[in-house]
Formats: structure tokens, C-alpha cells, sequence
């Protein structure tokens, strides 16, 4: 019997990823239901209504996202409710799903350490599946009528400050350079896989996009005053399948997020690490 390509690429990542599975808890946190994932590697925190992440902590317990209520204004909310992965679905009926702080989305438990997530409105649908090395996002189901994105915004390291942090990506390797939110200085590329961190810690936070594709992507940061990256707080606005404002992806792709092993003391360490997986596909 032929095994279907969602198969196949769930045999492939069990070989690479410890096969040990995760308890997925029930926790309430900033007064909305989520499940709680804790891993040798990193802590977990799963908005159910929202289909997102609120916070993702490394083993240090250093904060990684840092989503907090805010009231969604421009650019006041890039220190709270901006933050979130993976901020799938921008506009629309279905706006916020896969973002933690709306309620567009029902999660639940299907495996010891799975969590499905359905849109309210029944066109998306999406899993994901964590293991010790990091977790699993598999596109079930979007809506054919629009195109969506893969968001990380957050704090790299667990502050906003773009000259102590870097970044990098299969293209261009590693980088230090500090694009702010606007058409003239976004960073704009092709990547398969992107790095953020901070200078002083030696990890990284990786997302890849496993499924290929020729969309773009981009990179910048957004400081919560018009002062760019000198304001006091804001986040990282990375995104796969993204242009400006225009989300770019569709179909059922797949991705994984987690922590390297190395910060940018040894980039062709995170290169090898992040390409271990890969090869597997």
C-alpha cells in the first residue's frame, strides 16, 4: 500500500526527533485557556481559542515570544498582542486564527503529544506534534479562496534590542543587520530556514519551512514607537510566505521550530544542525 506524503514525511521526522512523547497539560494563562507542552528543551504555551503560541521558553526559562494583552494598535502593540506564532491568517472572516488572543479556533488532544486546531468557520485546520528537538506544524486543511503566512514575532533572547541580537538564514548565513517595519528596509529574500538570538546566549531560535516554494520572505524588526528600533520594546517580524503585508502561502505546507544547539559563536554549527533535519526530506 502506497503511504501518502503526510505519511511519509511523519515516518522521515520520527527517525530524526526523539520519539519520546510530551504531556500536554490544561493550563489557564492571561486568563485564556491553553495547553502547557514542557520539553527538556523548552516550555510551551498554546492558546486553544486563539491556535497560537503565547510563549515559547527555552530551558533557561528565558521568554522567547512574550505575547500580553494590548489594545492591537499601531505601533503600541509591537511590546504585547502582536507577538504570537505562527499568526497564520491575516483579514478576512477568519482573521486571528492561528494567533493567540483571538478566538477564532477549537484545540484539542488527539495524541499524547499532538494538539489539533480547527477554525471556527471549519476552512482551516492544522496539527502539531512536539517532540524533545521542537515541534511539528502540519497545514491540514486552508481555505483555497486565500493565502496565508507563517509569522514569528517575538523577543529573540527575551528583550527587544536589535543591536544585541542577530539573525540569519540559508541564503545569506548570519547577520547582524537591523531592518525596521517599513517598505524601504524590510529584509527580503527566499529562505528555507531563518535563526534569531541574542549575542550573549549560545542558542538560537530556528523555524524551518520544510515544503519548498518560490514565495518571499521577510525579516524586520517593529519598536512600539515611531522611533523604530531605538524605541523601548517591540519584536521581530519574521515571516515565510510574506510580502509587506501580503500573505503569500497555500496549500498544506509544513514546518518545525526549535532551539539550535549554538548562537552566532558557531553559525556553521547551527547551519549543520538545522541541515541534519533537512536532509532527511
Amino acid at each position: 500500500m502506497l503511504l501518502s506524503r503526510y505519511s511519509m514525511v511523519m515516518i522521515l521526522l520520527l527517525m530524526v526527533l526523539s520519539a519520546k512523547t510530551q504531556t500536554i497539560t490544561e493550563v489557564l494563562y492571561l486568563e485564556r485557556p491553553h495547553f502547557q507542552i514542557v520539553t527538556s528543551r523548552a516550555m510551551y504555551l498554546y492558546d486553544r481559542r486563539g491556535g497560537g503560541f503565547s510563549s515559547i521558553k527555552d530551558q533557561n526559562g528565558i521568554e522567547w515570544i512574550g505575547f500580553q494583552p494590548g489594545d492591537g494598535k499601531v505601533p503600541k502593540s509591537a511590546d504585547s498582542d502582536f507577538r504570537g506564532l505562527p499568526n497564520l491568517v491575516f483579514r478576512g472572516e477568519d482573521n486571528g486564527a492561528g494567533h493567540t488572543g483571538f478566538n477564532q479556533c477549537t484545540s484539542s488532544i488527539v495524541a499524547p503529544n499532538k494538539i489539533q486546531t480547527k477554525s471556527v468557520s471549519g476552512k482551516w485546520e492544522w496539527d502539531w506534534t512536539f517532540y524533545e528537538e521542537g515541534a511539528y506544524l502540519q497545514m491540514v486543511k486552508t481555505d483555497t479562496s486565500r493565502a496565508y503566512w507563517f509569522l514569528y514575532e517575538g523577543i529573540p533572547g527575551g528583550s527587544f534590542d536589535p543591536g544585541q541580537k542577530f539573525w540569519g538564514n540559508d541564503v545569506d548565513g548570519l547577520r547582524y543587520d537591523t531592518p525596521v517595519l517599513k517598505a524601504d528596509s524590510i529584509a527580503r529574500g527566499r529562505w528555507n530556514w531563518a535563526y534569531f538570538g541574542d549575542q550573549s546566549l549560545d542558542k538560537a531560535f530556528m523555524v524551518i519551512h520544510l515544503t519548498p516554494d518560490i514565495e518571499e520572505d521577510n525579516f524586520s524588526y517593529m519598536g512600539n514607537t515611531t522611533d523604530g528600533i531605538l524605541s523601548p520594546d517591540g519584536m521581530v517580524v519574521f515571516g515565510f510566505g510574506r510580502s509587506g503585508s501580503t500573505p503569500l502561502l497555500k496549500g498544506e505546507n509544513q514546518f518545525l521550530i526549535g532551539f539550535t544547539d549554538h548562537g552566532n559563536d558557531d553559525p556553521e554549527a547551527i547551519q549543520n544542525q538545522i541541515k541534519e533535519i533537512l536532509n532527511m526530506f
